[in-house]
């Protein structure tokens, strides 16, 4: 287990429920202005990221870049009721990966109530219906795959939440 990051050392703490707009969301809205094919707003590269749990498993960890995919063309186009926690978690996992070479052996902590909220909306829309924009526009996504990760994260977040109060969350370089 990594070492825990102090909540005080994160812009995304202290700016938790606070209005703006994330480095990831803001690359996603450009390149959607832009309009141009094959332009790819989201980091290459092989961050990872982990949910650190009592007990892992193999939807405790996804790609940076997988998450971005699920959540960022949702915000983008405001489809999304309550987007807060959203923006709150892309925030942090932006800090995470911008800060990824300092940090590397260090987890954030997250509640869990927030990012559970996140997942369960996220498994919902894929589940539902795959955003018809977001194949416009990023038509490389896979959502069967997406949507099996975060249905599998979301059972796994669900059976934690009588034991912990916060998940560590980790990027690192795959």
């Amino acid at each position: 287990m990594n070492q825990r990051i102090d909540p005080r050392q994160l812009r995304a703490h202290a700016q938790r429920g606070a209005p703006r707009v994330p480095d990831a969301l803001a690359r996603y809205r450009s390149s959607l202005r832009r309009g141009e094919a094959g332009d790819d707003p989201f980091p290459h590269g092989r961050y990872c990221l982990d949910f650190e749990l009592p007990r892992a498993s193999d939807f405790c960890e996804m790609r940076v870049r997988d998450l971005y995919h699920a959540l960022v063309p949702w915000l983008a186009l405001d489809l999304i009721e309550r987007p807060q926690p959203w923006i709150d978690l892309i925030a942090l996992v932006d800090e995470l990966v911008e800060r990824e070479d300092d940090w590397y052996a260090w987890s954030a902590p997250w509640p869990l109530a927030d990012l559970r909220l996140v997942v369960d909306e996220v498994a919902g829309l894929l589940a539902e219906q795959p955003n018809p924009c977001a194949r416009q526009w990023l038509g490389d996504i896979d959502y069967e795959h997406l949507g099996h990760k975060f249905a599998g994260l979301r059972q796994d977040l669900a059976a934690h939440a009588g034991e912990i109060t916060d998940v560590l969350l980790n990027v690192h370089w795959w």
